[in-house]
């Protein structure tokens, strides 16, 4: 995107979310509210691990991504660039008096293994070792999607069809109703990732939409989701964590405290963020208690949390006082801290 089309945009963005119509002889301001999609993923499911026959090994995966928002994902083609064959592709944000707007984002192209035009761009697939020694961060080669209605997620949502609107991979119009998801079966074309002379370990698979942020959505912060994965050639894939956090422990350290006793803890993982919680579960006994959590190391790597840990003082300790750690919603760690008398 050149500097005129990016202030184009952000010109264009401001007149859309701060629409006001004024009448006159005083009456109140009436708002315009722009009806934003919001697209989210499910986390990737109907995980397999395939061994070929020439000794490769492939991740197959379904996934499904969803408009949470108050407005349908409308894109349309615009001009067709001859050197490359693409279509420039423009966002269609609706508003509620009716109105709209467009915003470039993007392109159309032939993709011929599906025989349909996909939009560029929309999604990003990420295998990330997490404890697999030896093990590497793999990608999906499928970063294009076509953009359709194929299965309702939300019918609740105001403004959700009963029947899908975008029922047809298009090559002028695409788009995903409100409360209408996108899903891509296992079995399709760049639904994969190869994990050929991968280590065996223990992986996190990250769900991508949007990843370049080209889209006009009322929420970015969602855009992403994980399941954790153990996986094991030649076709052993075991889901740990299918909460859709992309929040993952690794260690905490120290890993034990007594009774009655604070200490102060260092808790590393992937993808926390600051002001996440930390608790503890599958014990018994006096429960630990963490206070004081603070993002200390904030990387696209290995993150590190601290926090204050306080073990009640009981007069006995419980028949299993070793406790799982969990940060966030998700990112649990298993038998992970232990009290002590």
């Amino acid at each position: 995107m050149n500097t005129t089309r990016a202030s184009l945009r952000a010109i264009a963005l401001g007149a859309l979310f701060a629409g006001v119509l004024s009448f006159a002889g005083g009456a109140a301001a009436q708002s315009t509210i722009a009806l934003t999609p919001n697209i989210k993923p499910l986390p990737a499911w109907n995980l397999s691990l395939v061994a070929g026959t020439d000794g490769s090994s492939t991740l197959r995966f379904a996934t499904t991504g969803w408009n949470a928002g108050t407005g349908p994902l409308q894109l349309e083609a615009g001009a067709v660039d001859t050197g490359s064959g693409k279509q420039q592709v423009y966002q269609r944000v609706f508003n509620s008096d009716g109105s709209s707007a467009l915003f470039f984002a993007g392109w159309f192209q032939w993709h011929p293994a599906h025989s349909h035009f996909h939009f560029d761009d929309y999604a990003l697939y990420t295998l990330q070792p997490i404890n697999a020694p030896g093990g590497s961060l793999r990608t999906g080669a499928k970063t294009t999607f076509c953009v359709m209605d194929t299965d309702k997620v939300d019918g609740s949502l105001p403004g959700a069809p009963t029947q899908a609107v975008y029922s047809t991979c298009g090559s002028q119009v695409q788009g995903m109703s409100v409360g209408w998801g996108d899903t891509y079966g296992a079995h399709l074309a760049g639904q994969e990732i190869d994990f050929t002379d991968n280590a065996d370990g223990i992986y996190q698979l990250k769900i991508g939409i949007d990843p370049k942020k080209v889209l006009v959505e009322s929420n970015r912060n969602d855009n992403e989701s994980c399941v954790l994965l153990d996986i094991t050639k030649p076709s052993t894939v075991r889901v740990l964590d299918g909460s859709g956090s992309c929040s993952t422990v690794v260690s905490i350290t120290p890993n034990s405290a007594r009774m009655g006793e604070t200490v102060q803890v260092t808790i590393t993982g992937y993808g926390f963020a600051q002001g996440t919680t930390v608790s503890f579960e599958n014990g018994n006994g006096p429960r630990p208690v963490a206070s004081n959590v603070v993002l200390m190391v904030d990387t696209d790597g290995l993150d590190t949390l601290s926090a204050t840990v306080t073990v009640p003082k009981k007069k006995q300790p419980g028949r299993d006082p070793v406790w799982d750690v969990r940060v966030g919603t998700g990112g649990l760690l298993p038998d992970a801290f232990r009290v002590t008398r």
